[in-house]
């Protein structure tokens, strides 16, 4: 609001200082107002957050869970490759409801956590294996 008034002191009142202002007005309440990406990227993140509060860090679990789908498949499958796979699973229920907003998450989420073990996979002290 005080950007406002400096504004509109220096601008004058005249046709193009009040669209500077209502340009900026809009800009404050953009501000205000996460966008639909915003707060789906915002959800993604407090919940990564929050399962790793309870869990730590997803490499455990899926590394644990490449280890039973590779006895049961039959060949080898890596930690990261869970995670991408189960990001997989949530795009395919996309098929039967396309508004359903959790679907969206969960596979933003997991394709973050792909990208969160594949770093921790490439480190160098080798801690996950």
């Amino acid at each position: 609001m005080r950007l406002l008034k400096i504004m509109h002191s220096r601008l004058g009142t005249g046709k193009a200082a009040k669209t500077a202002l209502k340009c900026t007005a809009g800009l404050q309440i953009a501000k205000l107002m996460p966008t639909t990406t915003e707060q789906l990227l915002d959800n993604v993140v407090k919940t990564i957050h929050a399962r790793g509060l309870n869990y730590g860090h997803p490499i455990t679990n899926h590394k644990r869970t490449a280890e039973l789908w590779s006895a049961y498949l039959g060949y080898p499958i890596q930690p990261n490759e869970v995670a991408v796979c189960m990001a997989l699973v949530k795009i395919s229920r996309q098929a039967e409801d396309a508004a359903h907003l959790d679907n969206y998450e969960d596979a933003i989420a997991y394709l973050t956590i792909a990208k969160s073990i594949t770093d921790a996979m490439q480190d160098d002290s080798d801690d996950w294996k």
